[in-house]
């Protein structure tokens, strides 16, 4: 009798202990890494070297797709682990990006949603049931019911949709707390009898754009949003259409910026000295100066560690005393690098110019760059280049920088 009582003492004691805590993100990390996978999952050029920065930023990631008459699933599975071991995990579902998409958009009816329980959209339901039936999402379903992993689910439009009904799934497998969603210019998914069963059980962040016509699709048809809404207010010199995905992740780069304007990039040790940035004046709007230049030198600081950051501001240069070669290395830097140890100086370039491609007008984002020895002797010299034709120029300026290996 006395063993069964220490038996119950000691299996109780065990349900009551704490759960093994979540790996996290920082918000504003955990946005702009929603906002950069959304915009991966995508198959163009661009979204590929997304998907290299986000390997580069300690990321795996495995894509995978399932097909089916009704729908074409396809998505991004990333994987990271935090300082303690604990791994997360994101989602990114695919948005429309092809005549197949388009026909799952136009069938809005709504049908009945699982059990029966609210009434969602059937071109959405479609996608998601491809999804989740597929043997790729088995496994993360079976990951997720045997550790204490987070889940994020994100996507953007029709991908954001379906990131919605897939947590509604995931919900009802008693693994909700598991489980957060972000969505990016999604419409409603669902009548207010499916609102009213999830609001709450699913842990969304809706983030959507002013000037965005898709956030109102679909309300007059019956469909009801629910979560926590964001609304974005793209920058001025954003000027494309506001559904477009670019617009979403260059308001959550900026927010990136800002939350971490105050950082510290030196490196202890490190080898190459980075003096401050020159920016070609009226390259880029005077607001967006501050961050193109943190951006330039965030994206370096993931491709190298082995750098020592300047603390002094961007230096403006005017395009007609401009000396594109470097002739002269300022005694400055020099100085700067020997004190910190380093042997190397990396002096960097930046402008945008506006050229002619495919009938119209773009600006192309041009970075230089040079590293010299501390005599101010030429090393290596590089110069990288992307075009705002389907990014926006702060996007742009990452991938530029990204594309060089310097």
């Amino acid at each position: 009798m006395m063993l069964k009582s220490l038996l119950t003492i000691f299996l109780t004691a065990i349900f009551l202990l704490p759960r093994p805590a979540f790996a996290e993100l920082r918000a504003e990390e955990l946005e702009l890494t929603c906002a950069i996978a959304a915009m991966a999952a995508y198959s163009s050029e661009t979204s590929q070297m997304l998907r290299e920065e986000l390997m580069a930023r300690g990321w795996d990631m495995k894509p995978f797709e399932a097909y089916s008459d009704e729908a074409d699933a396809k998505a991004l599975l990333l994987r990271r682990e935090d300082i303690h071991g604990r791994a997360i995990n994101i989602l990114s579902i695919c948005g429309t990006e092809d005549q197949k998409d388009v026909e799952i958009d136009a069938r809005f009816k709504l049908t009945a949603f699982d059990d029966g329980v609210g009434l969602v959209h059937q071109g959405f339901n479609d996608y998601t049931n491809v999804l989740i039936n597929s043997e790729e999402f088995k496994k993360i379903v079976d990951v997720l019911q045997n550790s204490y992993e987070m889940l994020y689910i994100t996507g953007h439009s029709l991908g954001g949709a379906v990131a919605i009904l897939t947590a509604a799934h995931l919900a009802e497998l008693d693994i909700g707390e598991q489980i957060a969603v972000m969505t990016f210019g999604a419409p409603a998914v669902g009548d207010q009898a499916f609102a009213d069963r999830f609001d709450g059980k699913i842990a969304l962040t809706r983030i959507t754009a002013s000037g965005d016509p898709i956030k109102k699709a679909l309300r007059k048809l019956g469909y009801v949003n629910f979560g926590n809404s964001v609304k974005y207010i793209p920058a001025k010199s954003v000027e494309h259409f506001r559904h477009k995905m670019a617009v979403y992740l260059d308001c959550a780069l900026r927010h990136y910026c800002e939350a971490n304007f105050d950082e510290e990039f030196n490196s202890v040790g490190g080898r190459i000295y980075v003096a401050p940035l020159r920016i070609m004046q009226r390259s880029f709007e005077r607001a967006d100066e501050k961050y193109v230049n943190w951006l330039v030198r965030d994206t370096l600081r993931t491709r190298g560690a082995d750098m020592v950051f300047g603390s002094e501001p961007p230096v403006m240069i005017d395009y007609k005393t401009y000396n594109d070669d470097f002739a002269e290395i300022d005694k400055e830097y020099i100085d700067a690098a020997r004190a910190a140890g380093c042997d190397r100086i990396l002096l960097e370039s930046i402008q945008s110019k506006r050229v002619r491609e495919a009938r119209r007008d773009i600006d192309r984002i041009i970075i230089e760059k040079l590293v010299c020895d501390l005599k101010g002797f030429p090393i290596e010299m590089q110069t990288s280049s992307m075009n705002t034709n389907e990014v926006t120029a702060l996007e742009a300026v990452m991938l530029a920088q990204w594309k060089s290996s310097l």
